[in-house]
Order: structure tokens, then sequence, then C-alpha cells
């Protein structure tokens, strides 16, 4: 009966192992699926850092040992390869922002880890000593690497979707193409157009955000800045328009110098002139020039149809609605 009772028990231990495994292995992440949110803590700092927090950017995920030596031959070369090729892009080859996160697997030596770090130029390293997170995507070994997509609202993935994962260095043909063909297979987000989207990308407080608010105090509007292609938040980068007098058949207008940016479409720069002001009566304007400058942006001279004989004598830009026009 007592060898019955530790068949039985040795068998159930066997199934429970088994079972055990079994769910190890499914829960491995797939290409093609949402990883879920996990927290590591950051090396140099001792904080808390999870994937979440990176949210927005495309995560390349490279997990090492100091002594391992395929772990030292991917960082040589994934540090020129694709950390720096992606700084110097100020972004992947979509435009979407790109983040190398190093996860160490080694616990205990850390002068040797720390001396791996700095050989490499490791940024942000995460501690991952015990596999927790590893095993999620492989079930052991080393280098492992993943590439997820952090970036909401892209058209070629789900946010945090795993693109890429790979375990090993040395059996890859041409490894850093590889990693670069995953990374620049995600398409950033549709960026954002139009007055509130300029002035939201800059930082603008909201409560500064209007047609006529002049947050860096230059004298020139945030619409004025919108339409003249300019920093609304950069003192320094405006393009006040200038006055001056043209001669046309004996007689003087008043006219006025300005630059607009072409591809701003849900407003528009109108030239006014008026004879107070107050800019209560106006009359009609001709545009005498038109000149590109740059990507987009013309140089425009307008005068008022108006000469000066008329008393026809103050001017100024007005911001419409290009809906009104």
């Amino acid at each position: 009966m007592k060898y019955r009772w530790k068949c039985r028990f040795l068998l159930a231990v066997l199934v429970v192992m088994f079972l055990q495994l079994q769910n190890a292995s499914a829960q491995r992440y797939e290409v093609g699926d949402v990883v879920d949110n996990f927290t590591l803590i950051d090396r140099s700092s001792g904080q808390e850092v999870s994937l979440h927090d990176l949210e927005g950017y495309v995560i390349f995920l490279e997990w090492f040992a100091w002594w391992c030596p395929f772990c030292q031959a991917a960082a040589a070369e994934i540090e020129p390869g694709i950390v720096e090729y992606y700084k110097n892009l100020r972004g992947t080859g979509t435009g979407a922002p790109f983040i190398h996160v190093a996860l160490n697997l080694q616990g205990g030596q850390d002068q040797q880890t720390q001396g791996f770090i700095a050989a490499y130029n490791l940024g942000l390293v995460l501690e991952d000593t015990s596999r927790v997170v590893a095993r999620q995507f492989q079930s052991s070994g080393q280098p492992i690497f993943a590439i997820i997509n952090g970036v909401a609202n892209s058209p070629s993935h789900q946010q945090w979707e795993l693109v890429y994962s790979q375990l090993g260095y040395g059996q890859l043909s041409f490894p850093i193409e590889t990693f670069r063909t995953a990374i620049d297979s995600i398409q950033a987000a549709p960026q954002e157009t139009g007055f509130e989207a300029y002035l939201s990308q800059l930082g603008i407080p909201e409560n500064l955000r209007g047609l006529a608010d002049d947050p860096d105090r230059d004298g020139v509007p945030n619409g004025i800045e919108y339409l003249t292609g300019t920093i609304a938040s950069d003192s320094s980068s405006a393009r006040a328009p200038t006055f001056r007098f043209m001669s046309i058949g004996g007689s003087f207008y008043l006219a006025i110098e300005y630059v607009r940016d072409t591809s701003v479409n849900d407003y528009a720069l109108i030239p006014q002139f008026g004879s107070g002001l107050d800019f209560a009566n106006t009359s009609g304007f001709e545009e005498v020039s038109v000149e590109l400058i740059g990507d987009g942006i013309e140089r425009v001279v307008a005068r008022s149809i108006v000469s000066l004989q008329d008393n026809h004598q103050f001017g100024r830009l007005a911001v419409s609605p290009a809906s009104a026009l």
C-alpha cells in the first residue's frame, strides 16, 4: 500500500510539474502579442521603472550578463549601430521616438557588471537578476532581445505589441540590419495638426492659448506666430510684419510685408488697412509680390488699394478662420 501511495504521489508531482512547465511555456510572449506592464528597478537610481513609463517610444530591450561573450559581442555593435544611429536620427526611420533599455541578468557581481555598463556606454539599465521578466520572452540563455511598440495610435502596430524577439546573437547573419528592420516597421502616430495642436506641442499653458495671447512676450501673438511658421514660445523666432510706403502713379500707399506658412489651412492672415486705429472701416488690399523663401514659407508684400491722400494710413495683420473666407 505504501508503495502504491508513493507511486501515486510521485505521479501527482510529475503531473503538477508538467502543467507548470506547460503554463510557463504558454505565458511566453510570441511576436504579435500585447505585452503586459511590468516593473523593475533602475540600477542607477534605485527607482521603479515600468514598461508603461516608456509610453510613446519604440522600445528596444536587451538582456545581458557581463561574462557572456555573445552579450559582449552584441553590446559592442548595438551601441553604435542602434543606440547612436537612432540618436543621430532623433527617432526611428518613421519618426517615432526611440529608447534602448539594457536589463542585467547577473546578480551580485556588481563591479564586473558596472564595468560592462561603462565599456559599452549603456544608458538606462534595469535589474532583472531573477529573470522574472526575461522568462516571459525566452526560457533561458542570453542575450535576449525584444522590440516593443510603445507608440499609441500607430497605424502599423498595437500599443505594447511585441514586434520582434530573439535569443542569442551569434546565429544572426546581419543582426543590426535585422533589428533596424523591425524597429523601422513601427510607424509613428499621425501628427496632430492645427492651431491647438501647435500650441500643445510647444507646451504653451492652456490659459495662454488664445489667438491674441503672447506667452513669450515678443509682441507677436500666437495667431501670427502660427501663421508665419515661427515658435510662439521662443521670442527670438518671431517674424513681425513691417510697414512701408509705396509710390504708384504719383500716389502713395501704405504697404505691409510679412511671411506666411503655406502648410497652414485652418486660419489665414489678412492684411487690413483702415483710417482709424479701431479699424472700424477697412478697405481692400492688393498683393504686390509673393516670393517663396523657404520650405513652404512665402514672403508677401500687400498694399492698400486706397492712397494716403485719401487719409488711409493704418495697417495690421488680422487672423481669420479659413472657413470664413
